[in-house]
C-alpha cells in the first residue's frame, strides 16, 4: 500500500482497543482484500505509533500485510504484523467519517485454528 498525501485533514483520536463484539460490527461480509487499492484517508502510523507496547502477547508492530474493506464500504480494516505468527493489529478505519474507530488484537490461530508456524 502507498503512502499519498491526504487532501483533508483528519483528526486523530486517542487509542481504543475494541472489543470482539465492537471488532464485528466493523464487518459485513463479504470482507474483500484491497490492499493493492487502497487509499489512505487517514494516517494510521501516527495512530500506531501512540498504542503502548506490550499489545497482548506482541512486543513488536511490523508493517501492514493486507487492508480488507467490508462490504457495506464503511471500513476498511489495516492488518499489520507483529513479531508472533498470525496475530495482527488490526486497525479499524471509518472511511466515510476519515477517522479511527480503534485497534483490535486480531489472533487468526485463536479464532480460525490457523497454524502459527
Amino acid at each position: 500500500m502507498q503512502q499519498q498525501d491526504l487532501t483533508r485533514e483528519w483528526v486523530m483520536t486517542a487509542t481504543r482497543l475494541l472489543s470482539s463484539d465492537e471488532f464485528s460490527a466493523c464487518f459485513s461480509a463479504p470482507m474483500r482484500n484491497v490492499t493493492a487499492t487502497a487509499e489512505a484517508v487517514v494516517d494510521v502510523w501516527s495512530y500506531v505509533e501512540t498504542i503502548a507496547l506490550p499489545l497482548g502477547r506482541a512486543t513488536e508492530i511490523l508493517d501492514v500485510t493486507s487492508v480488507y474493506r467490508d462490504a457495506a464500504g464503511r471500513f476498511d480494516q489495516v492488518l499489520i504484523g507483529t513479531d508472533i505468527s498470525n496475530l495482527f493489529l488490526a486497525v479499524v478505519v471509518n472511511r466515510a467519517d476519515r477517522n479511527i474507530r480503534g485497534h483490535h488484537l486480531l489472533d487468526l490461530a485463536e479464532k480460525y485454528g490457523v497454524s502459527r508456524n
